[in-house]
């Protein structure tokens, strides 16, 4: 194997360890919000503050942590968690978030990064979901959402 890889690979596991760790988190994608998850470690969490765009169509709660990672859960009429989007100094626990489809989101992230030309950044399609994510000076963001469940007059623009 050479160095090249060996490294490649080294990193790969790194980002991966990144994104399984991190404080306390939020609803899982595809979860409604009755049945969200929520981390046990809520002194360290404020209390969700709910939005609503403009357009009524978008509709986000938002925590942020004692970490300063921001937490934003999309929510459908019926309550449906449709995506999440982060950002903040550090990645929240991204296997809370994603729920059932994290394995789907490492092994994604995983092939990914083989034929990666940047390790900063990675996009992942699943059968039933999409994941982004990027690292840039300390600073981390993604976002992941269900295609098939965007309410009408939404779309991937939206979920910040």
């Amino acid at each position: 194997m050479s160095y090249l890889h060996k490294l490649i690979s080294h990193r790969a596991a790194t980002a991966i360890l990144l994104a399984t760790a991190g404080g306390s988190v939020h609803a899982q994608l595809g979860s409604t919000i009755g049945t969200a998850t929520v981390s046990s470690g809520t002194s360290d969490q404020l209390a969700p503050v709910i939005h609503q765009a403009d357009n009524s169509a978008l509709r986000w709660e938002e925590t942020i942590d004692a970490n300063q990672i921001r937490v934003r859960q999309y929510v459908s009429a019926n309550g449906l968690v449709y995506a999440v989007s982060w950002d903040g100094p550090a990645m929240p626990d991204v296997s809370v978030l994603l729920g059932t489809r994290f394995d789907g989101y490492r092994q994604g992230a995983s092939a990914a990064l083989e034929n990666a030309n940047s390790l900063r950044s990675s996009h992942v399609e699943g059968s039933d979901f999409v994941t982004e994510t990027s690292v840039r000076l300390r600073e981390f963001s993604g976002r992941a959402w269900l295609p098939e469940a965007l309410p009408a007059g939404v779309t991937t623009a939206d979920i910040e």
